[in-house]
């Protein structure tokens, strides 16, 4: 169980830099300042980081209790 919730919790934090990185992205794009693409080209699969990383970390704190 702990490997599971170390797992879900560094999937949360690659998840929020992979966010920061969208909306870093976003901005860049937005202001015409010429930036990489990678963040945009992984969009959906930031998002599924994220997801599953959000939801397993909820549901190993559920298990704690």
């Amino acid at each position: 169980m702990i490997f599971l919730e170390k797992l879900f919790n560094w999937m949360l934090v690659i998840g929020l830099v992979l966010l920061v990185g969208r909306i870093m992205t976003a901005v860049f794009l937005f202001l015409n300042v010429p930036f990489t693409t990678f963040f945009k080209d992984t969009n959906i699969i930031s998002f599924i980081i994220l997801i599953v990383g959000a939801i397993g970390s909820q549901m190993m704190k559920g298990n704690k209790k």
